[in-house]
């Protein structure tokens, strides 16, 4: 047991220096876009800001966008649902790990998601580059869908993750257009709501 927790150890504090760092950046990033407009803010001036290299801005976001678009949360949550989709049905499965994992992001960083929401809203480029990601987002899942045995085959793991990512984009994005005044927790339960609800209709 030893042997096998001593070497995660460092990897967990490198893992969590790496989200720290960039999380520092981001935020130098978003104060820079916000102020400036996100064509105008070289990633130069945002390395100096933030007093780190170019190069780990590179290495840690890869583009510009991403400097927008990261968040340590996808990750959690794909991890999260391929251990509940083993006993739930897809549907029931999300909503329980996006509920557990948005307690958090409403009690600590709903501020920054909505800040990075209205960037992306605002900036044809990295509204293109948020579609990419959703559409890695569904791929993935219907891979977790597969797997877990939730589909009868690939095409319904497309059809029902398409569905989900779905209802995740719009109820963000009602949330940020309402300015974030009601939680993302319970936009996204209402969401949830109206999918089961065009379920229930199903002849």
């Amino acid at each position: 047991m030893s042997v096998t927790l001593k070497p995660s150890k460092p990897v967990n504090l490198r893992r969590t220096k790496r989200v720290e760092t960039m999380r520092a950046v981001q935020e130098v990033a978003l104060d820079l876009f916000e102020c400036r407009g996100f064509d105008e803010v070289p990633i130069e001036e945002i390395a100096a800001k933030a007093r780190v290299g170019v190069a780990t801005v590179y290495r840690h976001f890869g583009t510009k966008e991403r400097l927008v678009l990261w968040d340590e949360y996808d990750p959690q949550l794909l991890a999260a649902l391929a251990i509940r989709l083993e006993g739930s049905p897809p549907l029931e499965a999300l909503r329980a790990v996006v509920a557990s994992g948005l307690a958090s992001v409403d009690s600590k960083d709903a501020g920054r998601v909505l800040r990075r929401g209205r960037l992306i809203a605002a900036h044809p480029g990295l509204r293109v580059a948020s579609a990419s990601d959703l559409a890695a987002m569904r791929d993935t899942l219907a891979k977790l869908l597969v797997t877990a045995g939730s589909v009868g085959d690939e095409l319904e793991a497309q059809v029902v993750a398409g569905a989900l990512v779905a209802t995740l984009e719009a109820a963000i994005w009602h949330w940020v257009a309402g300015g974030g005044r009601s939680t993302l927790r319970q936009t996204l339960t209402m969401a949830f709501r109206r999918l089961e609800r065009l379920r229930a209709k199903r002849p």
